[in-house]
């Protein structure tokens, strides 16, 4: 018996706009706007609709490599696969037999012998589509838009002042501006006269205490200085070598995987390297890459090793040194 393959087909459907069955036809995915039937009061989301087209039967490799990659057989048993399939499914249809694919639509036999096909048109094959469904919206009653504008026509005008108050205000405002300009700007008059010192009661205690800090710390200073002052009259004037401590730089020693423009992508990488038991970072390349790296060393012998192991997966590895 005959593999039914109608589901892989479906599965095509969401992502392509044409899928052939070699040597019996195609489904076709027709792209349908969002409508509004005003009549029914229906709104109606985007759609693809299918229909068949018994003409398009050349092998395009796409259903046959669907089938291979999925279930994980060779080419040759895939296409035999879909071939048995078709052959089957038009044995029946010629017997006078309707074949129903689910999902799909319902293939028959018309008066003049050709096969026909009735799609089921309440699958929406249209991903951005997913979830939304027709819905009925009652009209609105009751909304007189004429009546609306007649009562907008009553309103009473908003009043605008006359030209008499209009320069009466003038009047009294210029001379006023006129005045404050001739009036010369003092320093004196915007200064306040209160000392800000005053102001903080706790000003002046902190002042004095900042102050006994500082002679404490003179103190100390001029006693080190008489100390050391001492200390070399009582020494012989050898020169000792002063020895300045060595600045030891630290390194990390990261094996990186591959650099990411996308963040999904780096992820992805990420996860796959945590599935192999293996400690994945990620950093900021230059460009705003993302490199993932698999594992990281305090030195790079380790990681020359690691990277050695790596090396047979992933050609492209490479170590990268990092603060």
């Amino acid at each position: 018996m005959a593999r039914d393959i109608s589901g892989y087909i479906r599965e095509l459907l969401f992502g392509h706009d044409c899928v052939i069955i070699p040597g019996f036809g195609a489904f076709i995915g027709n792209y349908f706007p969002s409508r509004i039937d005003r009549r029914e009061g229906m709104f109606y989301p985007p759609s693809r609709k299918v229909t068949f087209n018994r003409h398009l039967t050349g092998n395009d490799g796409l259903l046959i490599g669907h089938i291979s990659s999925h279930l994980g057989v060779g080419y040759g048993e895939s296409r035999d696969m879909v071939i048995e399939w078709a052959e089957g499914l038009r044995r029946k249809i010629l017997a006078g037999n309707p074949i129903s694919l689910e999902h799909l639509g319902t293939f028959s036999l018309n008066s003049e012998g050709a096969i026909i096909f009735d799609p089921d048109l309440s699958v929406n094959y249209l991903l951005t589509s997913y979830g939304l469904t027709a819905y009925h919206r009652h009209p609105v009653s009751g909304f007189d838009v004429r009546k609306r504008v007649l009562e907008r026509r009553h309103e009473q005008p908003v009043s605008q002042p006359s030209v008499r108050r209009l320069l009466l205000r003038a009047a009294v405002i210029i001379p006023v501006l006129v005045a404050l300009a001739l009036v010369p700007f003092n320093d004196h008059i915007f200064k306040g006269r209160v000392d800000e010192s005053t102001m903080n009661p706790l000003a002046s205690a902190e002042l004095e205490y900042n102050r006994r800090q500082i002679d404490a710390a003179v103190n100390i200073v001029e006693a080190s200085d008489r100390v050391a002052d001492e200390q070399a009259s009582a020494t012989t004037h050898e020169e000792v070598p002063t020895q300045l401590p060595e600045v030891v730089h630290e390194y990390r020693y990261l094996v990186i995987i591959g650099s990411f423009q996308g963040e999904e992508n780096a992820l992805t990488m990420v996860e796959k390297l945590r599935r192999r038991g293996l400690d994945p970072e990620v950093a900021g390349g230059p460009d705003g890459f993302l490199r993932v790296s698999a594992e990281s060393f305090d030195n790079i012998d380790d990681a020359k090793t690691s990277l050695a192991k790596l090396r047979s997966d992933f050609p492209g590895a490479w170590v990268y040194r990092s603060r």
